[in-house]
């Protein structure tokens, strides 16, 4: 692997060797560059790289994310998107509609 990165190997809670109970072709890196953990996967074609963790420690949040945001969970996890912008703009025009009530009277 590059120098810009130190591939995990072990951790407090063994999340880097955890991972590949997932997919077999995962591993953890650490980028020193950015100061943050990588997913990556050895069969990936151009590149390992699969996502950047938004997590600052390895525990089982990482597990987590990496099953939630494979692929075949794409449409569930578009759909989850999807609501939630909805709910986001619901909240943003009620809000809208209760300032311009107030400011009506």
């Amino acid at each position: 692997m590059i120098s810009t990165h130190h591939i995990i190997s072990t951790d407090l809670y063994n999340i880097g060797n955890r991972i590949r109970e997932i997919d077999n072709s995962y591993f953890i890196a650490f980028n020193y560059k950015t100061k943050k953990f990588e997913l990556h996967a050895k069969n990936k074609r151009g590149g390992s790289l699969c996502l950047v963790l938004p997590f600052n420690k390895l525990d089982n949040r990482t597990l987590d994310y990496a099953r939630r945001t494979r692929v075949e969970n794409a449409a569930k996890l578009l759909k989850e998107i999807e609501l939630n912008n909805l709910k986001i703009q619901q909240q943003k025009a009620k809000a809208l509609a209760s300032k311009a009530i107030a400011s009506a009277f």
